[in-house]
């Protein structure tokens, strides 16, 4: 697990301490770590996604059990399984000296991909498949669970379907993107198939 004080949060400290463990596996000769993160969580989005590279096809339902702690308590303990293929193209890339420029939801938006969100109908399906959509999560689940957690359950049911079937019809995570405004919004991309690995 990875944590860091709220004191030191929005600092780069969760992505120094990936990328010293990035540097430390590829001299053992270790080609592939995996791991588990809430998928409704952006800030844990963002960094295991759009910063460290890595790709997810697996949805774990309830991995955990009921859990009560401030966090979980409330909510199924599903999480994904994240794939970080240490000397891949896409990881090396992300952990560089001079990383890509972060993508944008407009740099999608732009190309008129299908995007998947809450508003009415709740978690409508993507209708037709597409190479690549967008899939909206809450942009802060605690602030969503504090002041409506019914609405927090659903986020949690209905993205469950969602990335379930995505996974099932050949889709991968393989990037996030966050819009600043108010509200602020958040997406992870899924391409179909593993061309883009």
């Amino acid at each position: 697990m990875l944590a860091v004080h709220p004191d030191y949060r929005d600092l780069g400290v969760g992505f120094k301490l990936k990328r010293a463990q990035w540097q430390m596996v590829r001299q053992q000769g270790i080609d592939l770590i995996t791991w588990t993160y809430d998928p409704l969580q952006s800030r844990n989005a963002n960094l295991n996604i759009a910063r460290l590279g890595a790709v997810c096809s697996t949805y774990l339902r309830d991995f955990y059990g009921e859990m009560r702690d401030e966090l979980n308590v409330g909510l199924p303990s599903d999480r994904f399984q994240v794939d970080w293929w240490v000397y891949s193209r896409r990881v090396n890339r992300r952990l560089s000296r001079r990383p890509r420029k972060p993508l944008t939801p407009a740099d999608f938006f732009a190309a008129d991909f299908p995007i998947t969100h809450p508003p009415p109908p709740r978690f409508p399906f993507p209708p037709d498949p597409s190479p690549l959509l967008l899939l909206e999560i809450p942009a802060d689940l605690a602030a969503v669970k504090a002041a409506d957690p019914a609405l927090a359950l659903e986020w949690r049911m209905g993205t469950r379907s969602l990335f379930e079937n995505l996974f099932a019809q050949g889709y991968l995570v393989t990037d996030f993107v966050y819009e600043l405004g108010d509200p602020p919004h958040s997406y992870y991309v899924l391409t179909h198939g593993d061309s883009t690995l």
